[in-house]
């Protein structure tokens, strides 16, 4: 899974993520695998933050 390579700090994944224009949608099962997979507190931390709710665009 790319995300744990980024928590992971795997260098080719945080490359790819680095060049990202917009932030991508994940899953709540991810969330839990990057918790699952966290090595302290703070990757706890950071991974549930990708959970949090985000401002949609506003169209029309």
């Amino acid at each position: 899974m790319l995300l744990i390579d980024v928590q992971r700090g795997h260098l080719p994944a945080l490359a790819w993520f680095a060049r990202l224009t917009s932030f991508p949608a994940v899953p709540g099962f991810v969330v839990v695998e990057l918790v699952q997979d966290a090595r302290n507190g703070q990757e706890v931390r950071q991974a549930l933050k990708l959970q949090r709710p985000r401002r949609l665009p506003q169209v029309g």
